[in-house]
């Protein structure tokens, strides 16, 4: 009882969190403007934006899948893994960072594959994606120094001094100290082991899922797929811009720096990124002459679009998979 108290307040503080950097965002903002701004859009350009969005989510599953393919446990469908994606995403928009979890309990039950494996294999895909993010962020620097150096130094840098500053070290630590927390539970949840036991083993099955890239067969597709991912999430931010007459004028280097903005504030631990990517995305647009109520017009037009793409295929495929499994379940008995 205890446990689950802590854990709704812990995500209620979260919550709180993304609704102020929310608040934030559009304090000041005539929300008519904004509303019109919304009524004029081009939803065609809004549909096409979310189709490159759910292309880079196939590619992550397919991706995901060569893990633990070379994890040597067999292998999900692509169909299945592209369900456990989705569900990922759907339980990041209740509780940040259980998605990662949720994934690899789908597909424990659909493949009965050891969870701190499939953990150790999220590692791996979380790592890949670190650097990919390290490298468009060099890449965008390297074409647009200066005006993304006066940016993040205006808009974050000078920002984080005083009270402020301290208040986000503050969150980042409180973060650190819930997921150490959470890891030591998770590490001490089997009950016929010894402590000891409990933690070696533990420690060598997500040591195994994370080794598991050095059997990767296919290290080319997974680099490939990787770099193409990161692609369709570009094109995803660069075709939403023709949406609105605004933005319609910005070019792909735009794109490219919303990319880093939007990746940067989906990093913070608040359910679906919620208020820090509308607050991070329109200040950045801002560096383009774009004016902060069509900033968030298009943050919100986004990160919209794409909730609701998840929240909807993410219900649907924890219907699907839970199906699977309980017919999976009564063909074991059945034999």
């Amino acid at each position: 009882m205890k446990s689950y108290i802590s854990s709704i307040f812990k995500y209620a503080i979260l919550l709180g969190i993304g609704i102020i950097l929310l608040v934030s965002a559009f304090r000041g903002q005539d929300l008519n403007i904004l509303l019109n701004e919304l009524e004029r859009a081009d939803y065609g350009w809004v549909i096409a934006s979310t189709m490159a969005c759910f292309l880079a989510h196939v590619l992550r599953a397919l991706r995901w899948r060569m893990l633990i393919e070379s994890l040597g446990h067999g292998s999900p469908t692509l169909l299945n893994t592209f369900y456990a994606v989705m569900i990922g995403y759907l339980a990041n928009l209740a509780f940040p960072r259980m998605g990662e979890v949720s994934r690899c309990g789908a597909i424990n039950k659909t493949n009965n594959i050891p969870l701190m494996k499939l953990i150790g294999t999220v590692i791996i895909e979380r790592v890949a994606d670190l650097l990919m993010l390290c490298m468009v962020i060099a890449i965008a620097i390297f074409l647009q120094f200066e005006v993304l150096s006066d940016f993040l130094y205006r808009s974050i840098l000078s920002k984080l001094t005083g009270r402020i500053g301290d208040v986000t070290i503050l969150i980042f630590a409180v973060t650190l100290l819930i997921l150490a927390i959470a890891l030591f539970f998770l590490m001490i949840k089997k009950k016929h082991l010894g402590f000891s036991g409990r933690m070696y083993n533990l420690y060598i099955d997500m040591k195994s899922g994370i080794v598991s890239v050095k059997n990767l067969e296919n290290k080319t597709g997974f680099i490939l797929c990787s770099i193409l991912l990161w692609l369709f999430y570009g094109l995803s931010t660069y075709l939403c811009f023709f949406a609105l007459a605004s933005t319609s004028g910005l070019g792909p280097l735009a794109a490219l720096s919303v990319l880093v903005f939007g990746s940067l504030a989906m990093i913070a631990p608040v359910q679906g990124g919620i208020g820090a990517f509308h607050w991070m995305v329109s200040e950045g647009l801002t560096i383009y002459d774009i004016q902060k109520s069509d900033g968030l017009a298009y943050a919100l037009l986004t990160h919209s679009s794409q909730t609701l793409f998840i929240f909807f295929i993410g219900a649907l495929s924890l219907i699907l998979i839970m199906v699977k499994s309980s017919k999976q379940i009564k063909n074991e008995q059945a034999e």
